[in-house]
């Protein structure tokens, strides 16, 4: 009965580990900031998670693309309702809305074209078959969501007051959509180089984030005690 559990312990950890990972360090890292009265530290830690998942996914390969799938699609939510969070404080600005829905399309016209399961690495993690996709926006460029993620998550910048306070976020994200395109124009056959360049970047984006946040909540504070 002992070893059934336990092997039944193993097959789950096995099946789900990056994925129960993925989840622990969100709900830690949101716990902590609840206690200690941060919202900038939840921001920044619910907005990267899921690039990790995908270097994972890339990187090592996975035992159930379908839990990566149903991970991604729900960690890359709560990134953008993260980032749409700060955002909408913001007064409007029409320039910076304009070029973030033009990026949202192109990158949801791209999802359409390519489908669901080969946008999150179907060829590569679940051994789909290689398919020349000619339709637009793939007609026109190689890389259209990475394209589209840039423009939105750029376009973000394009508002003064979202930028004065939260230019590291979206910056952040641009860099590294750069880095997954990076990532994929390598391709799953230099895995090794994946795996040590991806933990680098992966380590200096927890560092950028740490001190963003960091710096935040100290500016934060010292605008609460102006007023």
């Amino acid at each position: 009965m002992g070893f059934r559990v336990v092997s039944r312990i193993r097959s789950i950890l096995g099946r789900r580990g990056p994925s129960l990972a993925c989840w622990t360090i969100v709900a830690a890292g949101l716990a902590g900031a609840a206690l200690a009265r941060e919202p900038a530290v939840a921001i920044y830690l619910a907005s990267f998670v899921y690039y990790g998942l995908y270097w994972c996914a890339f990187a090592w390969g996975v035992l159930s693309f379908e839990v990566f799938k149903r991970d991604a699609l729900l960690l890359k939510a709560v990134s953008v309702a993260a980032l749409a969070f700060v955002y909408l404080q913001a007064p409007p600005d029409l320039l910076s809305l304009g070029v973030i829905a033009l990026g949202i399309l192109l990158n949801a016209r791209a999802a359409a074209v390519l489908g669901i399961d080969r946008t999150y690495y179907g060829h590569e993690l679940a051994g789909l078959p290689a398919r020349r996709i000619t339709e637009f926006p793939y007609s026109l460029m190689s890389h259209p969501m990475i394209v589209g993620n840039v423009m939105a998550f750029g376009g973000t910048l394009l508002n003064p007051e979202f930028r004065a306070a939260w230019w590291p976020l979206a910056t952040l994200h641009v860099v590294l959509n750069l880095a997954l395109l990076a990532m994929e124009r390598a391709g799953p056959g230099r895995r090794p180089v994946l795996r040590l360049a991806g933990l680098l970047v992966l380590a200096a984006t927890a560092a950028a984030a740490t001190v963003a946040a960091g710096n935040h909540a100290v500016s934060s504070r010292l605008s609460q005690e102006a007023t």
